[in-house]
């Protein structure tokens, strides 16, 4: 009851920030120009063999939000509570620091998959009105959605990490820009040239863009799922042995 009942204040709270209406409404217009330039580009030379999933989630510009929403979306979780002196209130009630840790986890979760939704409409609305109706293959929609989803908890599993090491919201916002580039930016290092086998090997398990052009092309694998439900497990920990000793101090 008490993760309910902190899981619902989480979410409404997203939605009593002009923050998150900035950001819902920026992401909106994002997704929608980016996919009317997508289905133009889909009848050119240059895509004939792609779809527009396949496209969608490859392009720089889906990354791009992605890296600028999820420090937006988390930074204020604990920062804001430090600020304010709720966190106090917080943690004398009857409440576990898991209980805590892990409603601020899937309410900024929830609102980040609802950031996405207005690609799922322009999607249908592709189908309804396309003549004739372009193919639809479900195996590559819901490996792609489970791998956003799985994505999005370790992106923001990371920003409840360096939202709970600081009250500043902005130096928040920050160092989870900077530890979500750097496990974006990975998969640059593939690019270097005389790259040990190895080092490539470990490069294409923990690179995130590789899992999710896998992922649209419906190619099912076991290694992103393990990272990702690992890390994000470790993240969620660590964040709730900063709190635990916050309230030891405390």
């Amino acid at each position: 009851m008490a993760f309910w009942t902190l899981y619902k204040r989480e979410l409404n709270g997203y939605f009593q920030s002009a923050v998150a209406y900035v950001v819902l409404f920026g992401s909106a217009v994002a997704q929608g120009i980016q996919f009317i330039f997508i289905v133009t580009a889909i009848w050119s030379e240059n895509y004939k063999e792609q779809s527009v999933l396949q496209i969608f989630f490859t392009w720089p510009l889906f990354w791009l939000l992605l890296l600028v929403q999820v420090p937006l979306i988390t930074m204020r979780l604990f920062s804001e509570e430090f600020k304010l002196g709720t966190i106090e209130m917080l943690l004398t009630a009857p409440v576990r620091e898991w209980d805590v840790v892990l409603a601020k986890f899937f309410g900024a979760l929830s609102f980040f998959l609802i950031l996405w939704l207005p690609i799922a409409l322009d999607l249908t609305a592709l189908q309804l009105f396309s003549n004739p109706e372009p193919p639809v293959y479900w195996s590559q929609i819901g490996l792609t959605a489970l791998t956003v989803l799985l994505l999005g908890g370790f992106y923001v599993s990371l920003g409840v990490f360096t939202s709970v090491l600081t009250k500043n919201q902005i130096i928040a916002a920050v160092l989870c820009f900077a530890l979500v580039f750097t496990a974006f930016g990975v998969a640059l290092l593939r690019w270097i040239q005389h790259v040990d086998a190895n080092l490539l090997a470990l490069i294409s398990y923990i690179s995130t863009p590789e899992h999710l052009q896998n992922a649209v092309l419906g190619l099912f694998d076991t290694r992103p799922l393990v990272f990702y439900v690992t890390v994000t497990a470790f993240m969620l920990l660590l964040t709730k042995s900063i709190l635990e000793g916050r309230r030891l101090r405390g």
